[in-house]
């Protein structure tokens, strides 16, 4: 699943990323590419442990939902 992705920049330089619709989600890195790519192996582990827990996933309609509500505001 493709959720969205929030990225910061940070004051003392890199960014972070993180998914908001999985809990504890991000990841930090010096260039877009690394910060990007570390949320990718963040993420695969995170779904990775909610299926091994058996935990319901985020339903990716409701999460594109609130982002619309959000930039609607």
């Amino acid at each position: 699943m493709n959720y969205p992705i929030v990225i910061y920049p940070c004051a003392e330089g890199g960014f972070v990323a993180e998914i908001p619709a999985l809990c504890g989600c991000l990841a930090q890195g010096e260039t877009l590419e690394e910060t990007l790519e570390e949320l990718m192996i963040v993420k695969d582990l995170w779904l990775e442990t909610a299926q091994t827990h058996n935990q319901k996933l985020p339903s990716l309609e409701a999460e594109i939902a609130k982002i619309k509500m959000l930039s609607a505001a």
